[in-house]
């Protein structure tokens, strides 16, 4: 049975899922008995047309929530009317492929896999609105996920009814799907309570939460071993949290932003520490939260 790589874009993304995201994945990856897929969120008409002439399968979907939220709806809409084995839902804004990874569609075939972040981000806990669950909902999925990992959702793997799945439970925990990031959080809760496999942090290389140095030469990034990084995603919050300039995939591409890896990491660290010198009181009771409360299900 065949496999499915699945990305979403709009038109404001569009050129770089085209001429970036695309062009990386076809030069690197062996597509044998791999589809690609793009859940269509308003690209033009021209950037349809290249992605077509790449035998790319789009799926048309409408935009009424976060894309980041709702991609997931729209992915088990598609993989509804289509038979594959296993499913690659990885970001198309913000990552580009510099090796093959074809080999881990093959790997661990009966559960979700996906790379945890290297730094904690307190996103969901001091950064971001959480008003797509109500506040009970959130505060025992928070204070579940307090001593776990992130896993970046901007890259996972598993089985096609996984996937399917997912969204059901996704509805079954939030009320609307409106915020970005709200999909990080709930994804993390559901995939800890089924239980999932952890991969190496260069099948999606985070930059922005990464800890481990690399190199750029001539556009391609490289680890400590000296290899080509497979996965490589510039992700960020905006253009400003993003650690790489002009990011894509050419030797014309990708220059560090010096100072800002360094004023995040930063600001992370001393989040953390107000985190554990309790410093937010808005927070205080997620921390209180009763083990039963903490590892109850999605309502």
């Amino acid at each position: 049975m065949k496999h499915v790589i699945v990305t979403c874009c709009d038109a404001r993304c569009g050129d770089f899922l085209t001429e970036h995201w695309m062009r990386s994945l076809h030069d690197n990856v062996d597509l044998d008995q791999v589809d690609v897929v793009v859940i269509d969120y308003g690209l033009s008409d021209d950037q349809r047309q290249r992605l077509l002439k790449r035998d790319v399968l789009l799926h048309s979907a409408k935009v009424d929530g976060n894309i980041t939220n709702i991609r997931y709806r729209d992915i088990g809409e598609f993989l509804a009317g289509h038979q594959y084995d296993q499913v690659l839902a990885v970001d198309g804004g913000d990552v580009i492929f510099q090796a093959d990874i074809r080999h881990l569609f093959e790997t661990s075939k009966d559960c979700f896999r996906g790379v945890c972040e290297q730094i904690d981000i307190p996103f969901h806990d001091l950064i971001l609105p959480t008003t797509d669950m109500d506040k009970e909902q959130y505060r025992r999925i928070f204070a579940y996920l307090a001593d776990k990992k992130t896993i970046n959702g901007g890259m996972l793997l598993g089985p096609a009814q996984g996937f399917r799945d997912l969204w059901i439970d996704f509805q079954r925990t939030c009320r609307s799907f409106d915020v970005f990031g709200t999909d990080q959080l709930v994804v993390n809760y559901l995939l800890y309570q089924q239980g999932f496999v952890q991969l190496d942090q260069k099948y999606n290389f985070v930059i922005m939460s990464s800890s481990t140095p690399f190199l750029i030469r001539q556009g391609k990034f490289y680890g400590q071993d000296n290899e080509l990084i497979p996965v490589v995603h510039n992700a960020g919050m905006n253009s400003f949290t993003r650690c790489i300039d002009r990011f894509g995939y050419g030797p014309q591409c990708n220059r560090r932003k010096r100072l800002v890896p360094f004023v995040l990491h930063a600001y992370f660290y001393l989040l953390n520490i107000g985190k554990r010198m309790r410093l937010f009181p808005s927070m205080w009771p997620l921390k209180d939260a009763s083990p039963t409360e903490a590892t109850g299900d999605a309502e």
